[in-house]
Order: structure tokens, then sequence, then C-alpha cells
């Protein structure tokens, strides 16, 4: 899912959720079952296709920026929330197979998982992301802190 912003006219503007259907994103069910918790509906609803995604029919919900009002910002949150836990898994994988962390790596699948679970919240951290030349969202990891985190995280597990 993405969010375009318009303008719509004086001092208003039309926001745009667009959800790719062949490819959904992990936050398109968050972000639908945010969308009905909050009794919010689209002023309309369509599919279409939508540039730079030719040949693929896209769902577009499209909303009043002030009905959306605070809303619009939650839902930012609620993406924010899924990329940093894939750019955080992803960086505790990255560790795992530079084999800085041998206990996850010999962990079984379920109690990886559990373990990477575990430890994201810790890591959620402001310092933890940066952005790179290319203006994109990274996480970097300290291997020794990580190192701990998953350490305490499995031996908890196995209590």
């Amino acid at each position: 899912m993405y969010i375009t912003v318009e303008p719509a006219g004086l001092m208003m503007h039309t926001v745009k959720l667009v959800f790719d259907p062949q490819d959904p994103a992990a936050e398109d069910r968050l972000v639908r079952d945010y969308l009905t918790e909050h009794e919010l509906e689209p002023r309309y609803h369509w599919f279409a296709e939508i540039d730079g995604l030719e040949g693929r029919e896209c769902e577009i919900m499209q909303f009043g920026g002030c009905y959306l009002g605070r809303n619009l910002q939650n839902i930012g949150l609620i993406q924010r929330r899924v990329v940093e836990t894939e750019l955080l898994t992803a960086e505790i994988e990255r560790h795992v197979s530079a084999g800085s962390l041998p206990a996850l790596a010999a962990a079984s699948d379920a109690e990886r998982g559990d373990a990477i679970a575990a430890v994201l919240d810790e890591f959620r951290q402001e310092e933890n992301f940066s952005l790179n030349e290319s203006n994109e969202l990274t996480a970097t990891l300290d291997a020794a802190a990580l190192r701990d985190a998953t350490t305490r995280a499995l031996t908890t597990a196995d209590l």
C-alpha cells in the first residue's frame, strides 16, 4: 500500500490509499483493520491501473484529508512500524549469516522466530535507524548488543 496526498481546492487535500492486490504489502491488512475499527469510509472506492503499475489493477480508496485528520498519521505509523520490523529482521538475519549470532543460528526455526520477535521492540529505537545515500531508511545494529539480546531471548524461551 502506498499513500498519495494531492491538493483538492482551497486549503484542502485528497488522500488516496492504493493497494496492489497482486502484490499485497505487509501493512495492508493492518491498515484495513484500522479503517474498519475507526469506522472510516472512503469517499470514493474503485479499481484501476495506476502509473508505474501498468497491467495491474489496484484498489484505490479516496478520502478527504480533513475527514482522515490525525488518522492519516496513525496509518503512517502503521506503515513505519511494518517497515522497521522488516528492516530489523533483515539486519538480524544479516548478523546470523555473518556468524556473529551463533546461538540464534543454531536455534530451531520456531525458537529463532520467537527470539527475533522478543528483541524487535528492544531495538525499535530511533538511533538504530538512519537514511542511506538513496534517502531510504536502513537499520544498523551493534553486534554485541544484539548477541546479548538474542541470548537473553533464547534463554528466556527455554525456561
